[in-house]
């Protein structure tokens, strides 16, 4: 059976990917960039508390905590954004296919030939299967967009040639 898999690489789908590198292959790293986030909200809330006469450091505190609270709310967003400006021309479309020894992804810039040995992660999420290959990157598979076969097929396919387990990551 011949898989293929077409993916529009937009904001959505490279969320998809920034959370699925996030709960999987950084997942320790990221707990305790969380915790030590939450360590200096606090900190800068009693230091808040503490300079509340002052106007500058109210406002320079008041700042400081809401930066760190929509980077931790949006941190996949804002890794996507980054990703998306970086992202050569070229690569915003890409068509994959995908046989029993490897796989195959073709863009408007290249074409890639992977084994299914690389794979460091699966990943799923509501409208994606993320392949995770390694702690920078990372391929999103549209599920809508499969033929070949349906989706519990494709991803019994992927398990049994990676030798990994598809976690669900959300979203």
């Amino acid at each position: 059976m011949k898989f293929v898999c077409h993916t529009t690489y937009n904001q959505k789908t490279l969320t998809a990917m920034a959370r699925a590198v996030r709960k999987t292959v950084r997942a320790r790293r990221n707990r305790m960039i969380r915790f030590y986030a939450w360590i200096i909200i606090v900190l800068l809330a009693v230091s808040l508390w503490l300079s509340w006469g002052n106007v500058w450091h109210t406002m320079v505190n008041c700042a400081v905590i809401a930066a760190l609270l929509l980077t931790n709310w949006k941190e996949d967003s804002l890794n996507a954004f980054f990703a998306k400006r970086k992202a050569l021309p070229g690569t915003e479309l890409a068509d994959t296919t995908f046989y029993p020894d490897y796989f195959l992804v073709k863009t408007a810039a290249a074409e890639s030939k992977w084994q299914y040995g690389q794979i460091f992660a699966l990943a799923q999420t509501r409208d994606y299967l993320v392949f995770v290959m390694g702690k920078n990157h990372a391929m999103a598979m549209e599920k809508a967009a499969l033929e070949g076969g349906s989706l519990p097929e494709f991803c019994r396919f992927v398990e049994e040639k990676s030798g990994r387990k598809i976690q669900n990551v959300g979203g």
